[in-house]
């Protein structure tokens, strides 16, 4: 499993509008970490360090603050009026060895070369119930259709997902066909 972002911190005492304005100018960005059976920290973070994470695309993150790591979640990025820049940021604390079932939506991804030769697409599973770590939750799964010819299908054993991630809902389950019209439907055969 790849390392999660880790972004650096130092406690903040001093709060308030004009404490605040100071940090910004100081190029740091305010903060907080909270959750997870713990009080809250008010914290500030380097804004490169944030525009760095945000430009990775990191959800979960590691949070080093006086010494001790703790993993966190981006609960939420406040912008300027302009989005341009991160104005605060809420961190909440996750037990990363919590595990969760949830349901994750399948998402289709290009456009099926059966539908030129008269193909119709059949999209059977709108979602798949998976096992994971909670802090690795999918938003969604995605489902590659464009190599598709008529008569094909995908099934959820052909899903590609993370290591962290166990699809519970059985694999012989047809997720998406590419039938001919003219013709009875594989799935429902």
């Amino acid at each position: 499993m790849a390392e999660d972002f880790r972004l650096s911190a130092e406690k903040r005492e001093l709060l308030g509008s004009a404490n605040t304005r100071r940090l910004r100018k100081q190029g740091r960005v305010p903060a907080n970490l909270y959750g997870f059976q713990k009080g809250s920290v008010n914290v500030s973070i380097l804004a490169e360090d944030i525009e760095k994470m945000v430009a990775a695309g990191s959800r979960v993150v590691d949070v080093a603050v006086d010494g001790t790591v703790e993993k966190a979640v981006v609960r939420e990025l406040q912008w300027d009026i302009y989005s341009t820049h991160v104005k605060h940021v809420d961190l909440l604390r996750v037990n990363p060895e919590a595990v969760t079932t949830v349901d994750v939506p399948l998402v289709l991804r290009g456009e099926p070369i059966g539908l030129k030769d008269g193909g119709q697409l059949r999209h059977l599973e709108k979602k798949v119930t998976v096992t994971c770590p909670e802090i690795r939750v999918p938003k969604n799964i995605a489902v590659r259709v464009a190599p598709l010819k008529v008569g094909d299908v995908v099934r959820v054993g052909d899903l590609s997902v993370p290591d962290t991630v166990k699809i519970d809902t059985a694999s012989d389950t047809v997720v998406v066909e590419v039938f001919d019209p003219k013709k009875p439907a594989l799935a429902s055969e």
